[in-house]
């Protein structure tokens, strides 16, 4: 049973006196049942919006429609905020970009139940009570581990909303769920409704795809369903595409899924994990080997974010991170070389170099072990040291370079302090003004 707040459950149990019961609907129920953490609540009840509205202003409860054709109004409570819905039926169009083309409000959980996605999901638990209401058979599917759409025929809920294939490779993935044979093979057979559905959308879902459990599962999956055309179509190039043995267990794509699942949670990490050879196909195909691989996988993975809608300055993090990963590919750079780079890098850029190379390599197949040892080992000396990790760290400006030197503002005063970064970079003690000075006249 959820555990929810006092003043919640005696809203409830006014709303009940007036013949009205209050549900908790979703995913907080079936988590609940599972025993996984509970996040959001979201509620329902036969209430019309503005019904709700005066129940909640007679309880003071603070309520706000926000979407008044779905029934949907926001309660806070203890200053936490519930979404509740009346319970509904939908109706749609062709294709799969949930347009519904008419609204009907019903007044039972019965009926709201199957204009959910998986029966999972379409589990009401009383929040006076605790009484639960499964319509679609939910607890069923909870014991036995298994999705499954609310409707016999699971072509229909996909067709209501094409992203509800992306939900189901979320939830197989996060849950550990299999998947029912028919609502697979219906999701295989109308991948194509992804098309419709708007790339800000499916942006949100590959998110939680990615920040999620069993990430390298959840991704074949969406290969395995004929998803990834219709989300990140240039990896579709990269499936089959075959590596040097000796270096790579599996081909491209599956090496993009491996390396993304190992990278640390974070977003841009693993989108770089999962982007970061993605010009294979193309420098393959263009020059006959794969060498400039990252520089096209940078230009690519740029495009194909900012087609996702992702913000501008996390598709240039992904695009430089993916540009540089090649970077000492041997692990033969001399120290010196690596401080003098991770300190044009900056400290961010080259803690996501180090974590994209552990991840690269642990991705292969064939390399398990910590291989950015050295990498790691060197950055953190650079840290302890107190060594610049731009010029602004300097204890110097242009300001004082051009006075020092007589130079006027202009390139030659950047590329003075670019050297007396690299300087500091492999001589952290020199990073003094004095010393900067003297240096300053080395470069002149």
């Amino acid at each position: 049973m959820l555990k929810l707040p006092a003043a919640l459950q005696a809203f409830a149990n006014a709303l009940k006196d007036r013949g009205a019961t209050l549900y908790a609907v979703g995913g907080c129920v079936r988590d609940a049942l599972l025993g996984r953490p509970v996040h959001d609540v979201d509620l329902a009840s036969r209430l019309r919006p503005d019904e709700l509205l005066k129940e909640a202003a007679d309880s003071g409860i603070e309520a706000r429609i926000v979407q008044q054709t779905l029934g949907t109004v926001v309660l806070t409570v203890d200053g936490v905020e519930y979404e509740h819905t009346t319970f509904r039926t939908e109706s749609y169009g062709a294709g799969g970009a949930h347009r519904p083309d008419a609204v009907r409000f019903s007044d039972t959980p019965q009926v709201d139940a199957f204009r959910r996605d998986f029966s999972v999901n379409a589990l009401y638990e009383s929040v006076s009570d605790g009484t639960l209401v499964d319509p679609t058979g939910g607890v069923k599917d909870l014991e036995r581990r298994v999705l499954r759409t609310t409707t016999a025929d699971p072509a229909q809920i996909l067709r209501d909303d094409g992203l509800r294939i992306l939900r189901l490779v979320r939830f197989a993935a996060s849950l550990g769920f299999s998947v029912d044979p028919e609502t697979r093979k219906a999701a295989e057979e109308n991948a194509a409704l992804l098309e419709d559905v708007a790339w800000e959308r499916k942006r949100q879902e590959l998110d939680r795809i990615l920040l999620g459990p069993r990430v390298y599962d959840a991704l074949s999956m969406l290969n395995g369903l004929g998803a990834l055309p219709y989300v990140l179509p240039e990896l579709c190039a990269c499936d089959g595409l075959e590596q040097k043995k000796q270096y790579h267990r599996y081909d491209v794509l599956t090496h993009l899924f491996h390396t993304c699942e190992n990278t640390p949670e974070d977003l841009a990490l693993r989108l770089a994990g999962l982007l970061h050879d993605v010009g294979k196909p193309v420098a393959l195909e263009r020059d006959g080997n794969m060498y400039a691989h990252d520089l096209d996988g940078a230009r690519i993975a740029r495009t194909m974010l900012m087609r996702l809608k992702y913000p501008a300055a996390l598709a240039d993090r992904v695009a430089e991170t993916i540009r540089l990963h090649m970077f000492d590919l041997t692990d033969e750079a001399s120290e010196a070389t690596l401080r003098k780079r991770f300190a044009g890098f900056g400290r961010e850029r080259t803690r996501d170099l180090i974590a994209i190379r552990e991840a690269d390599v642990r991705g292969s197949g064939i390399k398990t072990g910590f291989v950015a040892e050295r990498w790691r080992s060197v950055f953190d000396a650079m840290q302890r040291e107190g060594a610049p990790f731009s010029e602004s760290e300097l204890k110097i400006t242009g300001k004082d370079v051009m006075k020092e030197l007589g130079l006027p503002p202009g390139e030659r005063v950047g590329k003075i302090k670019r050297k007396l970064l690299e300087r500091c970079a492999v001589h952290p003690e020199e990073n003094e003004k004095k010393l900067l000075l003297k240096r300053m006249h080395d470069y002149a």
